[in-house]
């Protein structure tokens, strides 16, 4: 792919983010449960990450889409479906990382370097799509189920956190996280939405992912960092079932400023939200092995 054809594809998912922020949607926002979940593939059922994932919701917003399900032309004509007439495919993106391997001057020996490469491919909303086979049953959890999840990933972090301030906000110098109590929120789901935003400021400490959180309160930098906590809380809010709620509306303008002048900044921000996501849902891992570790004890024992 040339670099003209990379900057035509940022550009045109970069667009689409902004038309959806002009017109008062924030394209992470959504409610995650049942069948209007997270963009997935339809033919891997592996769901979308990064840009993708607010491409994607933008495009069903904007055309109607139903389904949370997309599909290559080739995976819906093996499944025996095809595309309706007239319809025009969503781009999604990958990341390819390519080696070449040089020879060192001084020394002559073998020097492997690594670059990425950015691919596009074509993909179509369920909806656009004819004699397809009926979609499978979207496994739904009873929200209590989900909120259970939430909280038990919150505590396996050991982060510190203080409950009964008047705003949600975490602290770099301290590396705390202050809280309003559950009962001051309208709905549990903003309670642990909120948790998980702060969470994401949280995993961007020096002594975890380190980004820079050094900016101050209005400054570009502070900005970006906050979009990186919206869209990051939004993946986790994903991978829980929990319902999203977009936390600093007050910022959509600068964002949509910066968009509109660096069509790489929604990817920036969309790989750092990811990598932030996949940190926090990694402590599942500990819980996991907490459970099977007692488990095995009380087989022990019994």
């Amino acid at each position: 792919m040339t670099k003209k054809q990379k900057r035509t594809l940022k550009k045109e998912i970069t667009a689409n983010i902004i038309k959806a922020l002009e017109k008062g949607v924030a394209p992470w926002v959504k409610g995650w449960s049942g069948g209007d979940g997270f963009p997935i593939n339809g033919g891997s059922k592996r769901r979308y990450r990064g840009v993708n994932v607010l491409n994607l919701i933008a495009t069903a917003r904007f055309s109607g889409y139903s389904s949370n399900e997309w599909f290559t032309y080739k995976q819906a004509n093996d499944l025996g479906g095809s595309v309706r007439a007239g319809q025009r495919g969503s781009t999604v993106v990958f990341t390819k990382w390519n080696e070449v391997i040089t020879e060192d001057p001084e020394t002559g020996e073998e020097v492997v370097k690594t670059y990425p490469i950015l691919l596009g491919h074509t993909v179509f909303n369920r909806d656009q799509l004819e004699d397809m086979p009926e979609p499978e049953a979207a496994e739904d959890l009873p929200e209590k189920e989900r909120h259970a999840r939430a909280d038990r990933l919150i505590k396996a972090t050991g982060a510190k956190i203080t409950y009964g301030d008047a705003r949600a906000y975490y602290r770099p110098s301290t590396d705390e996280i202050a809280m309003p109590r559950i009962e001051q929120f309208d709905h549990e789901s903003e309670y642990y939405s909120t948790h998980l935003h702060e969470l994401v400021h949280w995993s961007g400490s020096q002594k975890r992912l380190d980004r820079d959180l050094s900016g101050s309160f209005g400054t570009e930098s502070y900005a970006f960092e906050e979009l990186v906590a919206e869209l990051g809380a939004a993946f986790t809010c994903g991978e829980l079932g929990v319902d999203g709620k977009l936390q600093h509306a007050e910022y959509i303008g600068s964002w949509i400023k910066k968009l509109k002048n660096d069509n790489t900044y929604i990817f920036k921000a969309s790989a750092l939200a990811e990598k932030a996501a996949t940190f926090l849902m990694d402590f599942e891992e500990s819980i996991d092995e907490s459970e099977e570790l007692a488990a095995q004890w009380e087989a022990l024992v019994a």
